[in-house]
């Protein structure tokens, strides 16, 4: 099997964009149409900035917040890795399990946003690897 690139997989769903000062009410709207997944807060020049979760909608709520006037900003996690469309899914994994980062997106060659790597995303890339003969050799060693 050939390697498995980042813009191999589906980075367009189980997302959206806001920016950083959108409203964290008009976050929880988004979020209850998403039905699952995140948020994904850009800034200048379509550049990751956080992600925004249920989780952080309802600790600003929990803590008080004027939902209208804060802002994703002020309640986004900023907790991103950003990997490249042309890496190789192999290489990223071992990172991505290393750090642990709240969420994972792809970015383009200018380092614009391009996609949110998903808990499925990273299912996915899982399974691709360990249908290869060799690296799930090398993984049983470990």
């Amino acid at each position: 099997m050939d390697d498995v690139l980042v813009s191999d997989l589906v980075l367009t769903d189980e997302h959206e964009t806001v920016g950083l000062d959108e409203s964290i009410s008009s976050a929880a709207e988004k979020l209850l149409d998403l039905g699952r997944g995140v948020l994904v807060v850009v800034g200048d020049g379509n550049k990751v900035k956080g992600i925004v979760t249920p989780n952080q909608v309802l600790a600003a709520v929990a803590a008080g917040a004027d939902t209208a006037a804060e802002t994703c900003g002020d309640h986004m996690d900023a907790d991103v890795m950003e990997v490249g469309l042309d890496d190789n899914v192999d290489d990223i994994i071992e990172t991505m399990n290393e750090r642990k980062p709240h969420a994972v997106v792809a970015v383009d060659a200018n380092g614009e946003f391009a996609g949110y790597f998903s808990p499925n995303d990273y299912r996915e890339a899982l399974a691709r690897i360990e249908s290869k003969p060799a690296i799930k050799k090398l993984a049983e060693h470990e």
